[in-house]
């Protein structure tokens, strides 16, 4: 039989906690898609990202989409903002995620409040502006492949994270203490891969007629560390276990980190895909996959620079 995806998740909010859900849609870079992350929470002295690295407690935090706003939970207050804000009617921020500098809306005074409260730091909630592209490049399908330039907003690198239940499972053998799938934030959980990191093979997957660009093996940093459930950080693990059985990748930009999970871009920007569906794998790797940061798209082995 094929894998099927068995969850999907979307982040509305990045760093914070994930919204489960049983369909999404593909457009780009909207809060409801699985394009997601287009809101952050900054550091208002410096326009920098905060995340859960610094900030655990911040996987607690709970969005929820009702109607057209979405409703935000933190140590019992809520907060109410639109699910995708009029940019124009919004003081513009120039943001800063690993060092590129995004447009954005400052969604104002009570929504930094409410962050500044709950993360005890000064902190303001953004939204990505759509008007500003962020492109993708690093090992992606381009316009000559699928008709126009992928893109991501607040996420770190790529658009999608897809991740097999049978290669957590795969970690979980290392582990005193078991972790989820969430440790590691995917959007799409699948289930029923012959062996635990097949995934990490693909290139060219079906799902419902769609065809995704599996380009690259997604590195790892401490914030699988953190907890989902509790919002606490261990200071080892499982990064330290990581790394001594999944440094797998060569590459230059990965041949020092674990990686877990495979960055993913769709070939459409409209459709959807839902729990339940198929995955038709048509193409693998050919050669040893190593994430080297060249631009553009290959399924065959580039050779590793300096």
């Amino acid at each position: 039989m094929a894998p099927v995806i068995s969850k999907l998740y979307i982040y509305p909010i990045k760093s914070c906690k994930a919204l489960e859900v049983t369909e999404t849609q593909l457009s780009k870079c909207n809060t409801t898609s699985i394009y997601d992350r287009t809101f952050l929470v900054i550091d208002p002295d410096t326009n920098k990202q905060r995340t859960m690295r610094e900030l655990p407690p911040m996987t607690l935090i709970t969005p929820k989409i009702v109607g057209e706003n979405l409703e935000i939970t933190a140590n019992g207050k809520v907060l109410v903002v639109p699910l995708n804000p009029d940019v124009t009617k919004y003081e513009k921020r120039t943001v800063d995620v690993w060092k590129e500098l995004l447009e954005s809306a400052d969604l104002g005074d009570e929504a930094a409040q409410f962050f500044t409260e709950y993360l005890g730091v000064p902190s303001r909630l953004v939204y990505k502006s759509p008007n500003h592209v962020r492109p993708v490049i690093e090992h992606s399908p381009g316009v000559k492949e699928i008709g126009f330039q992928p893109e991501t907003a607040f996420a770190d690198n790529f658009p999608i994270l897809a991740l097999s239940e049978e290669s957590i499972n795969d970690v979980n053998t290392h582990l005193e203490k078991p972790v989820s799938p969430l440790n590691f934030r995917p959007n799409l959980v699948i289930s029923g891969v012959s062996k635990p990191w097949e995934e990490d093979t693909w290139c060219l997957v079906d799902i419902r007629g769609i065809t995704y660009y599996f380009v690259c093996r997604c590195t790892r940093c401490d914030m699988p560390n953190v907890d989902p459930e509790s919002g606490v950080k261990d200071k080892l693990q499982p990064q330290k276990t990581l790394q001594s059985v999944r440094r797998v990748d060569k590459g230059k930009k990965a041949k020092f980190f674990a990686c877990v999970g495979i960055n993913v871009i769709p070939s459409t920007l409209s459709g959807e895909i839902r729990v339940g569906d198929a995955l038709e794998v048509k193409e693998v790797f050919q050669g040893e996959r190593m994430r080297t940061g060249e631009p553009g798209w290959s399924t065959k082995a580039v050779q590793v620079g300096a």
